[in-house]
């Protein structure tokens, strides 16, 4: 029996129809991307510098212990009723100097106000520069994606608190604001078994001292007591009686601070 040719395939297509099938699946497939490196790059955080170190001057000291001992920036005192007047002068002391002789005294050890807060003095075109520069870095925050709105709130506080000051100066009638260290504070230190008479009394020595230090200030300037201005503005809401006790506030700042005593 002859064996029988078997017929060639004819391969000359073969090449074209593979390029045909390589550019379909190309056109078609999709590719995934790998999830495992697609994260966000982190944004840069500008890091606030360190505060600035806490001075001795700075803190009016108040402590009081166990037995009933009353301590007033580190010397005891006998009578409780002395404590308003040692809280007016820490406030006080060094008001009425000028810029040059605050600069003077802090480098003079001897100086009587060495060991008591200093005060700057801010003017309407100093004001005026950090308005435009808080609003401008408000409006770059608020702007900034991604931006918290805890900071975006805070930019635009530290941008009223200027706008406040400027009305504050304005209301004072001076060319210059007078304002008492940021660092300056009043710490209430007392211990639990410490009277409880002794420590209301301390309390409302202080309240008693920030009192006086606005009022005499309100009668030289409104013309009216503080204690008048803030029933007021209690009663009426007027704004004019807010920006003045604004002002007061500014001038005599009630920063007080309790701290739990160290074992």
């Amino acid at each position: 029996m002859a064996k029988r040719e078997i017929p060639e395939i004819n391969a000359g297509t073969m090449a074209d129809i593979a390029f045909l099938l390589l550019i379909f699946f190309l056109v078609t497939t999709t590719m995934d991307k790998d999830a495992a490196y697609v994260r966000s790059i982190p944004k840069k955080v500008d890091v606030p510098p360190d505060p600035e170190p806490q001075q001795p001057r700075n803190i009016c000291a108040i402590q009081a212990n166990s037995q009933n001992q009353l301590m007033v920036r580190g010397r005891l005192m006998q009578n409780p009723d002395e404590i308003s007047d040692k809280v007016i002068e820490f406030y006080s002391k060094n008001e009425k100097l000028s810029k040059a002789q605050s600069a003077a005294a802090m480098a003079n050890s001897s100086h009587p106000g060495y060991n008591f807060p200093f005060y700057s003095r801010i003017t309407m075109t100093y004001i005026d520069e950090q308005i435009r520069i808080a609003e401008a870095s408000a409006e770059e925050t608020e702007n900034t994606p991604g931006a918290l709105p805890d900071i975006i709130d805070f930019k635009w506080k530290q941008h009223a608190e200027w706008v406040k000051k400027k009305e504050a100066l304005n209301l004072y009638g001076k060319k210059e604001l007078p304002e008492i260290h940021v660092q300056a504070h009043v710490r209430i230190e007392v211990q639990q078994q410490t009277a409880y008479g002794l420590f209301t009394k301390i309390q409302s020595e202080i309240e008693e001292a920030i009192y006086e230090l606005r009022n005499k200030v309100s009668l030289e300037i409104f013309g009216e007591s503080y204690g008048k201005i803030a029933k007021r503005y209690v009663m009426d809401k007027e704004q004019s009686d807010k920006e003045k006790i604004e002002l007061l506030k500014i001038l005599y700042p009630d920063r007080f601070i309790e701290v739990t005593p160290k074992k």
